[in-house]
């Protein structure tokens, strides 16, 4: 396996999409605590770009990304949407000690890509592991979600993830490996303010198991990301199915 170093009420903000192509943008979860209190509320950000920092999208934008869902060991914890800056969604009761995953998704669109003007159909995921009351239940998080085609799973729990130790993930599109996909990642603070680029503090490409081991150089809150394209069966201007999938969590010191 390949090693690489470098790299609950639940409101929501959401970032804005700006004049880069759809291909060049990520939807992404953040929650701004690495563990949060049992019983207090918890926050969970979601991110529309690339700069992995947050802003507000315009309103009628909002439609587009799915109400989240947080998921524990116990199932989903319910929520209910409110107007916020951007928007929020809240969940009672507070979270209760353990790790829990949140997910939501973009909805599809298609767009053209590159000189030739080719159209995908572009999908967008994103995940986060949280952790209340410092808990970790690693045997939960590594469960797949099978809330979308392509999915990045940690095999491990991240709440006790340090710098220099190792996270094992896998990437599955319909449930099974994918084998040399890449995956790239940045931390929060990696781009400059508003200097945005193609370089990355990690990347990697899976083994022929899906895998690959995260060996994290520092702390703070990280994203990783893989992209998955295959031929388009919708039969219409679509060549091909482009997934984008994220999974953010938090690294200690």
């Amino acid at each position: 396996m390949k090693h690489v170093s470098g790299s609950l009420a639940l409101a929501l903000f959401l970032t804005a999409f700006g004049g880069l192509p759809a291909q060049a943008h990520s939807l992404w979860l953040e929650s701004g605590e690495s563990c949060h209190e049992a019983g207090k509320k918890l926050t969970i950000n979601v991110g529309f770009n690339e700069e992995f920092e947050l802003a507000e999208i315009p309103e009628g934008s909002v439609a587009y990304i799915s109400v989240p869902i947080l998921e524990g060991r116990e199932g989903s914890l319910p929520l209910s949407q409110e107007k916020h800056p951007g928007y929020a969604w809240k969940t009672a009761p507070a979270g209760q000690p353990g790790s829990y995953v949140a997910f939501c998704e973009y909805r599809p669109f298609i767009m053209k890509y590159g000189r030739e003007g080719q159209k995908n159909r572009y999908f967008l995921t994103a995940k986060h592991v949280m952790n209340v009351g410092g808990r970790q239940d690693s045997e939960f998080v590594s469960r797949a979600l099978g809330k979308s085609r392509l999915e990045i799973v940690p095999l491990d729990d991240p709440a006790g993830l340090k710098v220099g130790k190792t996270l094992p993930i896998q990437v599955l599109f319909d449930g099974k490996p994918i084998e040399r996909a890449e995956i790239t990642g940045s931390f929060r603070g990696f781009y400059p303010p508003g200097k945005w680029g193609t370089a990355k503090a990690f990347y990697c490409r899976t083994d022929k198991e899906g895998r690959v081991d995260f060996i994290p150089a520092r702390s703070g809150l990280w994203v990783v990301r893989v992209r998955h394209a295959v031929p388009d069966d919708r039969q219409d201007e679509a060549k091909e199915s482009v997934h984008i999938s994220t999974l953010t969590f938090h690294v200690q010191q």
